[in-house]
């Protein structure tokens, strides 16, 4: 009996054991979690100090009997000296940071994160003090920002990321109503406006920092700019504009880069975090544009930026994009009948003060004196397209059929003026006029839907980008020897009326009697 009292009391006992044994594995594994929302990130902690976790009744944590962690290699247990000691000279978040930024030399054994919704948890970590970052080379060109070093005590605990990213907005100048979008269109020839607009960041603990911006235009733009002082930098778009001092440039054909000593304008109080830098430069609408049944042109530009407060490392902005459009028209040039006429020549005008009569022009129709007129360039049979002030064939008269002007803007007013009328056809005595008009997607990207149109003259909006150029035909003269006889019908005419009257007269008189 008693020996199975006391089997039953070994078994008893060992049954508690494990129950305790069990207890105390669960209460030494913790879990660290990382609020952010942004996905492509691998977190690692690494144990730094060792210990024993207490919770005092106030819930503060306090890790006693400290030792170097498995995080510390053997070199940095020997460079860094007492564990104990180390952990007790950490008096505040400076301390602390410096602290991180020295034993991230010797580090090993990391435990890394498994992605979640909206977070990330390291798992299975014991208790001590555990240094969180980003893992190395994850981030490179990438548009975000390594955290910075983290020092958690354990116990199931929440961090955020420690950092920022700066970002990057593009805007174009609409030469409508002057406002800043995503759109824009424009006339060859016409120098086009563009900015960015870029945040300034917490620079705080950064030795260096790398803050460029980069643009870029497509082939149906040239860019102006090729010199730092080609580009205007405003602090939050008021007052007088950063020096060159704190800016320098490279530029490559239509692809330009501005770096800006982020770091000095910080020190010399010239912009402090939360600024916005509006960078101002300009481009040209070219002669190699796309008119908008072919396409439109495009800047795009982004910003190259720090983002490892904890050693080297860039993150860059997406590509933001604006875009800028260009139209064509067609011209009729058509008889009442809507016969197509040739041998007329016109020229193109965005004054609808000239006057038919003051046009100077030589017998072909030629103008002899171009001003307010728009000069153009023939690039093939029934094709021209607006000038550039570069080019050296340079024409104002187009002759007449059925040619396209390509390269107009919208909302403008162009004048048709004839300067000579086809053989038989009187030269018209005012000028047609038309006017284009777009729509845009939200993003400037596309037009919408049933865009563009055109008014020609007070007729309704049309969707066929053309107008008929009417003329009608002169005065028919007579046939020979027919002058006579229309002399005769005349006469004729004026002998029977005054018969009539005369008779109507006499009837009078005698009924009067």
């Amino acid at each position: 009996m008693n020996k199975l009292r006391k089997l039953t009391c070994l078994l008893l006992a060992m049954v508690m054991v494990f129950a305790l044994a069990a207890a105390a594995s669960a209460a030494e594994t913790y879990t660290i979690t990382i609020k952010n929302d942004k996905t492509g990130h691998t977190y690692e902690a690494y144990q730094i100090f060792a210990g024993d976790l207490t919770v005092k009744d106030n819930g503060e944590k306090v890790l006693s009997n400290i030792t170097w962690g498995s995080g510390v290699t053997d070199a940095g247990k020997t460079a860094l000296g007492d564990a104990a000691e180390k952990a007790a000279s950490l008096k505040n978040e400076a301390d602390a940071k410096a602290f991180a930024e020295e034993v991230a030399k010797y580090l090993q054994n990391p435990t890394e994160s498994t992605a979640g919704s909206g977070s990330y948890t390291i798992s299975g970590l014991s208790a001590g003090y555990y240094l969180v970052k980003d893992k190395d080379n994850t981030l490179s060109d990438q548009d975000d920002f390594y955290t910075a070093y983290i020092m958690q005590v354990v116990g199931n605990v929440t961090a955020e990321p420690k950092g920022e990213k700066p970002g990057l907005d593009k805007q174009i100048k609409h030469n409508d109503d002057n406002s800043w979008g995503v759109v824009g269109d424009n006339q060859i020839g016409d120098t086009v406006e563009f900015r960015t607009i870029s945040d300034v960041p917490d620079t705080t603990g950064y030795e260096t920092y790398t803050y460029k911006i980069s643009d870029t235009m497509s082939a149906g733009l040239t860019s102006n700019v090729k010199s730092a002082s080609d580009v205007t930098i405003k602090v939050n778009d008021t007052g007088d504009a950063l020096s060159t001092d704190y800016y320098t440039l490279t530029a490559d054909g239509n692809t330009f880069t501005v770096t800006v000593d982020i770091l000095k304008a910080v020190k010399d109080g010239k912009v402090t975090k939360g600024d916005k830098l509006y960078a101002y430069y300009t481009g040209v609408l070219n002669a190699d544009a796309k008119v908008y049944d072919e396409g439109k042109q495009d800047n795009a530009a982004h910003l190259e930026y720090s983002n490892n407060p904890n050693g080297e490392g860039t993150g860059k902005t997406t590509d933001k994009k604006v875009y800028d459009w260009t139209f064509k028209m067609g011209v009729n040039k058509v008889d009442k009948n809507e016969k197509p006429l040739i041998g007329a020549k016109f020229v193109l005008s965005k004054s609808g003060t000239l006057k038919v009569a003051d046009l100077k022009c030589d017998e072909t129709g030629t103008p002899t004196v171009t001003t307010g007129l728009t000069g153009l360039v023939k690039v093939k049979d029934g094709e021209y397209r607006v000038a550039l002030t570069s080019d050296t064939d340079i024409v104002y008269a187009i002759d007449a059929g059925q040619p396209v002007i390509k390269g107009l803007d919208d909302s403008v007013n162009y004048y048709l003026y004839e300067t000579k009328a086809p053989a038989g056809y009187n030269l018209l005595s005012e000028p047609v006029s038309f006017r284009i008009a777009a729509g845009y997607s939200e993003d400037g990207n596309t037009l919408k839907e049933g865009y563009p149109i055109v008014t020609v003259g007070t007729g309704e909006p049309s969707t066929s980008l053309s107008a008929d150029v009417v003329n009608q035909s002169g005065a028919e003269l007579p046939s020979t020897g027919g002058i006579g006889t229309t002399l005769f019908y005349v006469l004729g005419g004026v002998l029977v009326l005054a018969a009539v009257v005369l008779l109507v007269t006499k009837k009078r008189m005698r009924s009067e009697n």
